[in-house]
């Protein structure tokens, strides 16, 4: 396990997530520069050799991404919940069902799942993450949350040994976001101003805001926890709750039965740039990374993640159809 309090350690296992797929990320921006840029669809060398000729481009490409996108769009993926058996559990996973379905509602998931889901068809991988946030500005309560991320391919980096295509596995995660110098400034004041890298060789666009790319680094620790089976068959973990309860519960004849040992994982966040850690650990109500990624014709080969789009098969008809 990565000592993740160590800010030169982190630096160094998101560096060699960055390298162990730097060919899958390229990849993936070379599909959606395929399909979004201007002259996307033509190789560097041939566009600038035909300057002052006729250079037209006949997008067969598009529409394929446009109607798989479309089916996906008509199709229900909503998350369902379905019960083991027994009226309790019929009960439970209406309740459960109930409250997934307020969570995708509130976080206008449908069109995040529809974004994401082009973007994976394009290029391969997307995905979104599960966050909180307040009720409103005057509450103490929080919802659970969808939210998306924005150009995940390029600010979007997971535990290089997780092999889970939902990355359940994953030990860590890293969010990396551009913010303005000044707003750096009033956020980490403390801050060396030292921007992370995003693993790109190259720059596409010229005309772009000035920004500063910082992590949020997302972990897993685990904790010893106690749990206790009492005679009348429920358990309860050993802290200051079941001691404050546990003389009520012996007055009722309701004694310990067995007791044992479980390992129980917490997850934390961090904000850090390449200069040093930005702000303290904050624990979080998850026990996993809520990092969700999502992947076309996924495969772990040799230890590799590896995925692709429905574009990169396509390049070199459209190419050849361009130069006809």
């Amino acid at each position: 396990m990565p000592n993740f309090e160590d800010h030169s350690e982190v630096l160094k296992i998101v560096g060699e997530a960055q390298d162990a797929q730097t060919d899958t990320r390229e990849e993936i921006r070379e599909a959606k520069l395929f399909i979004m840029k201007r002259d996307g669809m033509w190789e560097p060398e041939w566009w600038n050799n035909a300057s002052g000729q006729p250079r037209y481009t006949f997008d067969m490409t598009t529409p394929v991404v446009d109607q798989i996108s479309g089916e996906m769009e008509q199709a229900d993926f909503d998350i369902k919940i379905s019960p083991a058996g027994g009226d309790a559990s019929k009960d439970t996973a209406k309740t459960l069902d109930g409250l997934v379905r307020n969570i995708e509602n509130i976080s206008n998931a449908k069109h995040i799942f529809n974004m994401a889901g082009r973007n994976m068809i394009i290029g391969g991988m997307d995905g979104w993450r599960v966050n909180t946030k307040f009720v409103d500005d005057n509450s103490f309560d929080q919802d659970l949350v969808i939210e998306p991320v924005a150009d995940w391919g390029d600010r979007v980096w997971l535990d290089t040994a997780s092999q889970l295509q939902d990355g359940s596995d994953a030990r860590w995660g890293v969010v990396m976001t551009g913010i303005l110098p000044e707003e750096y400034e009033d956020l980490y004041p403390e801050g060396m101003k030292q921007s992370l890298s995003d693993d790109r060789s190259d720059e596409t666009y010229y005309f772009k805001p000035d920004m500063l790319l910082v992590g949020e680094l997302l972990y897993i620790k685990e904790v010893d926890r106690e749990i206790i089976l009492m005679t009348n068959g429920q358990t309860y973990e050993v802290n200051d709750e079941f001691k404050a309860v546990e003389d009520e519960l012996a007055a009722l004849g309701i004694t310990e039965k067995r007791r044992r040992k479980r390992k129980d994982r917490i997850c934390y966040s961090r904000m850090f740039d390449n200069g040093g850690w930005l702000t303290k650990e904050t624990e979080t109500v998850f026990s996993w990374v809520p990092l969700i990624p999502t992947y076309g014709n996924f495969y772990n080969y040799q230890n590799k993640l590896i995925c692709s789009g429905v574009v990169r098969p396509l390049m070199d008809y459209q190419r050849v159809f361009n130069y006809g």
